[in-house]
């Protein structure tokens, strides 16, 4: 078995090595690149992992976003229609006042009536219907 000196290299080999009983030359830039475009390799898979991984949770914020929107959306939709009942209230109670400062009996009874079936409407109205 001989091994080749490092004078004994042909240009551009850089290593010798011994295999099954003859020398082998190793050019050492080419080991080198190859050893970069293994690790550029594992790097460009582990760059697309993560890239997988913040896909899955954008995707997963916006989920919860729009779950959030519409839970929103929700309560100002009843908000509004707890204003529009209290406003429909309120002119129930103004309207009673009126009624009750009027000197007609007989005025006050029909528009306590009215009032009453009014407030019995506002009262009854479910839940998710504005009304007028």
């Amino acid at each position: 078995m001989h091994v080749l000196s490092r004078s004994c290299l042909p240009p551009g080999s850089s290593s010798v090595g011994v295999v099954s009983g003859r020398a082998e030359v190793v050019d050492l830039r080419r080991y080198r690149l190859a050893r970069l475009i293994r690790d550029a390799g594992r790097q460009q898979g582990d760059l697309a992992r993560l890239m997988r991984d913040s896909a899955r949770e954008r995707t997963q914020l916006a989920e919860a976003l729009q779950g959030a929107q519409r839970h929103l959306a929700s309560i100002a939709d009843n908000y509004r229609i707890l204003l529009v009942r209290l406003k429909r209230e309120k002119d129930f109670r103004d309207a009673c006042q009126e009624a009750a400062d009027l000197d007609d009996l007989d005025e006050m009874i029909r528009r306590r009536d009215r009032l009453a079936l009014e407030l019995e409407a506002i009262r009854g109205t479910p839940r998710g219907v504005a009304g007028a």
